[in-house]
Order: C-alpha cells, then structure tokens, then sequence
C-alpha cells in the first residue's frame, strides 16, 4: 500500500522550472463532490459510543498539529487494510456510508470482502462516468476507456481500495501516516491536506466540506484532480501516447511536479519518488491488479463452498 504523496514541492518551486504551481480542482465547487453518490446507508441510528477511545486499548495515537489525532490500529482491528488512521466517528456524524464501512470480522469474511470488492469496481465506473459528465463528455471512445481504468488503477495505487474501518460503534478513515505532508493524505484517494509545512493547506474545500467522510465524495475529488491533471497532460507535447498522457496527469497528482511522463526533479530524493510512484502506477494499469485481487477472493470463496459440500 503506497499512500505516500509527497509535499517537497513546495521546496522545490523556486528552483525548478518545470513545477506547476496552479491547483484548478480547488477552485471547483463543493457541490460536485458532496452528491450522494453511493446511496448507502449512513451511521445517523448507529449510536455514539458512551466509553473513551483510549480505554479500548486498539493501538496508540498522536495529535497532529493539535487540529486531529493520528492513529496506529493493532493489526487485529485494520486486518490489511492499512495502518494510519483519523478517528471520525463523530466529526463525521451521519455522512459515514455503511456499506463500505466494515469491522475487521466483516473484512475476514471472504463473501463479504468480495462483495466489498466489487461494490467498489462498479462505484468507481459509476463515479468516474458521472465526472466525465459533470465535464462535458470530452473523451472520445477508447481514450475514454482507458481513462475509466486509470481511475481504478488510481484508488488502488493510492489505498488498496480502502477507505474506512469501523470497530464496534467507532468510526475511522485511512491516513498516509507516512507522507512528507504535514497533515497526512486522506482517504481512498489521499487527498492531501497541506504540504510539507501545516500552514500551507491544500485543497481547503474539500476539507471545510468533510469531504473525506464520504468514500464517494472521496472518490469523485480525487477523480476530478486527475481528471484535470489528465486534461493538461494530454494537450503536452512531451506525451506522445495515451500512456505517456494517463503516466503524466499521475505525475502531477501523485507529485505536483510535472504533467509530462518523463520530466523529473533533480533533486535525487524527489525524483527517486516520483519515478518509484509512476512506476508503481504504471504496473498497476497493466496487470490490473485489482482483478487479481477479486478473482482471489471469488476462489477462496468457492474453495470454502466446496470443503463444506463434502461427504
């Protein structure tokens, strides 16, 4: 699980020519991504919890520049699904989806993680073709296809296809932890929420609307980003092929550096990201990984099926 966007761009903007500096995703309007576009259930009936956190002994956790707190889960509450966590439960009151908020006994069961599974694939073609709407249908044909499977390499390069985890009555949504953003990257896009410093926020919006407590709302922000970042990719010289054009808008997304696929920073460290993130990006779009990863599920599944029809 990478979920590492890296902020050295603001170190790097008044020495490197190639940067872009210009965010067109965060002069859009909130109401593009506060639709309800999952129609799940949200948590309004699922009652807050009467007991601290702390007292249920899941991990440990660190404030984070004294605006959220930061959790590390042990591994029998996030089962995989990550390690770095914000506790939203009531923050995020009544905006929870349900049906994509599993408890780690939901995620160990195989016929609920592969309806997990593809619940997600048909709610990233769902978002994805609404965005491509909201803009004008643009994409002719085969560009169009490959962009939709752009958006599912995406938001499994970015999480692994994760967003949530609930445990009892506590809510929570998947963090970078790791990143060099001062305010970590959020959800199952990692929208970044500042750059290397906590007083330089990023897509401010996105957060004053608690966007991050919707997976779909999630979704759609993080689409749109690539989606414009793809838009400026794609009239470059610098991107030959449709590859070279879906391998830039990640650049960007992933770095802010560059919408090109092949312009890098001389700086060692951040170009050693850049090129480990496309690459990551690239392998994904290729091998699909995702599927692999469903048709696991479905056999695992069916095996199970099958050691219980014995004699």
């Amino acid at each position: 699980m990478r979920m590492v966007r890296c902020a050295l761009l603001c170190l790097l903007t008044s020495s490197s020519p190639g940067v872009t500096t210009e965010y067109p995703w965060e002069e859009e309007p909130a109401a593009r991504w506060t639709r309800d576009f999952s129609n799940s259930p949200r948590d309004n009936r699922v009652p807050l919890p009467t007991t601290q956190l702390e007292q249920e002994g899941i991990g440990e956790k660190i404030t984070v520049h004294g605006l959220f707190d930061r959790w590390v889960l042990n591994e029998p509450v996030h089962v995989g699904r990550g390690k770095h966590f914000a506790e939203i439960t009531q923050d995020c009151k009544g905006k929870i989806e349900l049906d994509f908020a599993l408890t780690a006994a939901q995620w160990q069961n195989r016929a609920r993680r592969k309806r997990y599974y593809r619940s997600i694939d048909r709610f990233v073609i769902k978002v994805g073709r609404q965005l491509l709407a909201d803009f004008g249908n643009q994409l002719p044909g085969r560009e169009k296809e490959a962009f939709m499977r752009a958006l599912h390499t995406l938001a499994w390069q970015e999480s692994l296809w994760q967003h949530y985890i609930r445990y009892k009555n506590w809510f929570f949504v998947v963090l970078s932890g790791g990143s060099y953003n001062a305010l970590d990257d959020w959800g199952i896009t990692q929208v970044a929420r500042s750059h290397g410093h906590p007083d330089e926020l990023l897509n401010e919006r996105f957060f004053a609307s608690k966007g991050y407590c919707s997976i779909g709302s999630t979704l759609y922000y993080g689409f749109m980003e690539y989606y414009l970042s793809y838009m400026e990719a794609r009239g470059l010289p610098c991107n030959s092929s449709t590859m070279d054009k879906l391998i830039g808008a990640y650049n960007r997304y992933a770095s802010g550096f560059s919408s090109c696929h092949d312009e890098f920073s001389e700086d060692e460290t951040y170009r050693t990201y850049q090129i480990g993130a496309m690459t990551g990006f690239g392998n994904h779009y290729k091998n699909r990984t995702w599927l692999r990863k469903m048709k696991r599920a479905s056999v695992a599944r069916m095996s199970h099926r099958r050691a219980y029809a014995r004699p």
